[in-house]
């Protein structure tokens, strides 16, 4: 009796961890899609559930709009960034997430024709 305690004790405890693993592996991945509009050169500095963007070069122009599927966690990933609209190719992941940036991301989009031109960007992990 007392082993059949021990081995239910056993299989619901691997139940348990093994959903719990599945459930930390499925918090791991997301995305955050922005739109907004880019004057030569802008960062965006992507943690948590925040975007924050900086005009690096060019004219200064309104911050975009952004929505999360789930939060960039707090642990190495990898990022990656996908141009959906926008007429540059040099848009890059130039920092992935790791312990010396307090697990940002930042990704740098760099256009380089005149004037300002709007973009789609699907950024996951």
């Amino acid at each position: 009796m007392k082993t059949l305690t021990y081995s239910l004790i056993f299989v619901l405890a691997l139940m348990i961890f093994g959903s719990f693993t599945a459930f930390a592996q499925e918090a791991v991945s997301g995305k955050v899609y922005w739109r907004g509009a880019v004057d030569n050169k802008v960062r965006l500095t992507v943690f948590g559930t925040t975007l924050e963007q900086t005009t690096i070069e060019g004219q200064t122009l309104a911050d975009g709009v952004y929505s999360f599927t789930a939060p960039l966690p707090s642990s190495a990933v990898n990022v990656i960034v996908n141009r959906l609209e926008g007429r540059s190719t040099r848009v890059t992941v130039i920092q992935q997430p790791n312990a010396a940036n307090d697990f940002k991301a930042v990704i740098e989009i760099h256009d380089e024709r005149g004037g300002s031109a709007e973009y789609l960007l699907e950024i996951s992990w």
